[in-house]
């Protein structure tokens, strides 16, 4: 009943006709889908014919810059990646294999493992593609991709096998061969014998790995990025003619799909659409032009536009009311400015002479005349809004960073990326690891040691900014991104407005509130900290470089669908010198098990007044229920100075304020309410998808 509740109250939400709309192509859509899953399932679902071999190059290796990348790490990781071990999402470093066991998680562990496909790839085991090799479940590598169910088993994580066909690693066996020239050769292999390896058990539409656009997207710019940079460092040819075929030929088959299965709606588009476009950008601009792949182009580099505006607000920040998002988005965003930034001629031409009228999904692709980007002297012009947006996406990341580097984490964090070129994190031992993760318990590594990744360091953002603006803030000790944007761009833009945004909406003030209470934190000296402000992301900074103060009040997300955000209304994470006072739990999982979803999201698991353990916002039953929530809570600021700043927060009857005020020697909170409430001290704490440790 309750996820019945959940959808009639959103279809109430929505104008009549926007409903008949989206009954109606929900009905056409299953039509479709009947009609096209009958012959994929009948026949070979590849292509019939050989597309052009990619042969365009758009990464020049000589200015690229590997001096940040530490060759022991690149040794470790180029092992591990040939050995076929892993450490996504928690996993820790394991190796996946058709025959591997799983470590489990939190209990749940499947032996589903299946008969290792013959392979002609000489010296070179398959990897399992379908399976969770957290804990051990396995999708079929035979369903039909939109059969295949994301919630399958407690414990069943679709995500794992997701995230490791995004193929982040294949740069960066690329990157460490170019700064450790022993290894090239062996990272060249593994490339090819990876990529065939996909290839041959992952059909187009058949398995796990078609079922969600965005990784289609994700890996398609991955494998691009990977292969121009190690064709270019191939003098033996290990990459040869036949192999060239038929990866093109996948490059090809990646963009189709995009195509046919964009994660539009009218109502609301997101990351997930965002990745779709910027991985259909990538494959045009790799593959030989020609009426339908230059209106692909086309459309790519207008919805690249279209979803800064929609994605990103004026003050910098991203819609989704997540710090973690942000990155992602904001990487979507730079590495695609940079590509369009960077076309060839030939690609440029074709933005002028498209035929529109080849485009016949939703949303309209434009005729040239009416695109925003403009051709001048043979260069793609951006808006002039547009580039201040993606200057002022980078600031926001530089701001929010804590002295210790990492961000706050507001709303979700599933450790999400475009590219992963430049580890990031520590050594530890295997022992250490699994002492400090929960989520390793009985993990065994051996006496090699485990690399950490510090998922909450978002410098390569930063970086990546650097390759596109002239700008102080955004040098930091991250070479490579900033070279690898500067190769693809070819040059920089220029902002114009690099303004905070002075206007700061103050909401009406509640009458006195009888409920109160107030807690101290002793700091040496309020003299170099200084405040700023997001309003429309509702985060609110107050630092120097011995003192971090980050503010919660953002809004609800998605233009109102919460699907990333968390009860932290009014929450906040404190750092003074050199120490976490508090800091938000972060998320550890999503669909595996529902329950801990909603506990990390909820209002007992921040530290926000709670007043009957009533949730700040609602969310429904069920799936649908984990990536959505009600809009009931009303946040906003009621008073704010140089140094304090007063939040409310109004919802389900209960009306709240919280008032940081910085003196000369401490930091004060004070709460007061309409009701009485309490703190809630949450025990756990994750740094990053899948992560679980004791909170501070």
């Amino acid at each position: 009943m309750g996820k019945i509740f959940y959808y009639l109250k959103k279809a109430k939400s929505m104008p009549p006709d926007a409903l008949c709309a989206k009954i109606a192509n929900k009905i056409l859509n299953l039509t479709k889908n009947k009609i096209q899953k009958l012959r994929d399932i009948s026949g070979d679902t590849r292509i019939k014919f050989n597309v052009s071999p990619v042969r365009i190059s758009y990464i020049n290796l000589c200015e690229l810059d590997v001096s940040n990348i530490n060759l022991d790490v690149a040794r470790y990781l180029s092992k591990m990646y040939l050995e076929h071990k892993f450490d996504l999402l928690g996993s820790g470093w394991v190796k996946n294999s058709y025959d591997s066991a799983a470590l489990g998680l939190e209990g749940y562990k499947y032996d589903m493992n299946a008969a290792t496909p013959a392979s002609a790839l000489e010296g070179y085991e398959p990897i399992d593609w379908q399976k969770d090799f957290k804990s051990g479940f396995r999708w079929s590598e035979k369903k039909w991709y939109k059969d295949q169910r994301i919630a399958h088993k407690p414990g069943s994580d679709i995500k794992v096998p997701w995230e490791l066909a995004r193929f982040q690693h294949l740069p960066q066996l690329a990157i460490f061969a170019m700064a450790d020239p022993s290894l090239k050769e062996q990272n060249l292999k593994e490339f090819k014998n990876q990529i065939l390896d996909f290839i041959s058990n992952n059909p187009p539409r058949i398995g796990v790995n078609w079922t969600c656009t965005m990784d289609v997207g994700i890996r398609v710019a991955n494998m691009l990025a990977a292969y121009d940079m190690l064709c270019q460092i191939d003098e033996g040819r290990i990459l040869d003619a036949d192999f060239k075929q038929t990866f093109s030929n996948s490059v090809y088959e990646h963009a189709l799909h995009i195509v046919n299965n964009l994660e539009y709606s009218p109502h609301l588009t997101s990351n997930h659409y965002l990745s779709d476009i910027a991985g259909l950008l990538f494959a045009c601009a790799y593959l030989d032009g020609g009426g339908e792949t230059d209106a692909w182009l086309a459309f790519a580099v207008q919805e690249i536009i279209s979803e800064m505006k929609k994605e990103f607000y004026e003050d910098g920040g991203n819609f989704e009311s997540s710090t973690s998002y942000h990155r992602l988005s904001g990487e979507l965003m730079a590495y695609s400015t940079a590509l369009i930034l960077g076309l060839k001629s030939e690609k440029i031409s074709s933005l002028q002479n498209y035929d529109a009228k080849l485009w016949r999904k939703k949303p309209k692709l434009l005729p040239p005349d009416e695109q925003e980007f403009k051709i001048l002297n043979g260069q793609i012009a951006l808006p002039q809004w547009f580039v201040d947006r993606l200057y002022k996406i980078g600031r926001f990341t530089a701001d929010i960073i804590k002295p210790n580097g990492e961000v706050p984490q507001f709303g979700d964090n599933d450790s999400g990326r475009f590219f992963k070129f430049s580890p990031n994190g520590e050594f530890l031992s295997n022992e250490q690891a699994a002492q400090k993760y929960l989520n390793l318990s009985g993990f065994e590594g051996g006496n090699e040691p485990f690399w950490d990744e510090n998922i909450l360091n978002h410098s390569a953002l930063i970086s990546c900014m650097g390759g596109i603006f002239d700008d102080e803030i955004f040098k930091n000790g991250f070479c490579f991104e900033r070279s690898f944007i500067r190769s693809l761009a070819g040059r920089k833009l220029q902002a114009i407005d690099k303004t905070y945004k002075s206007q700061v909406a103050s909401g009406v003030k509640f009458s006195e509130l009888p409920y109160r209470k107030s807690v101290e934190f002793k700091i040496t000296s309020s003299q170099e900290i200084k405040n700023i402000f997001y309003p429309d992301s509702g985060i609110f900074i107050f630092k120097s470089s011995k003192f971090y103060l980050a503010l919660c009040a953002t809004p609800l997300g998605q233009n109102g669908h919460g699907g990333h955000t968390h009860n932290d209304k009014l929450g906040y994470e404190l750092w003074i010198e050199g120490r976490d006072i508090a800091r938000d739990p972060g998320t550890y999982l999503y669909t595996p098990l529902p329950g801990r979803r909603n506990e990390f999201r909820s209002i007992r698991a921040h530290n926000a007044p709670i007043v009957e353990d009533l949730e700040q916002n609602s969310w429904g039953e069920g799936i649908a229920g984990l990536f959505g929530m009600l809009a009931e809570c009303r946040c906003f600021v009621t008073d704010f100075g140089e140094n304090f700043i007063s939040l409310a927060a109004e919802y389900k009857g209960i009306k709240i304020m919280r008032k940081f005020e910085i003196k000369e020697d401490r930091l004060v909170v004070t709460d007061t309410a309409n009701r009485e409430f309490y703190y809630s001290k949450f025990e756990l704490y994750s740094n990053g998808y899948g992560k679980l440790t004791k909170n501070v």
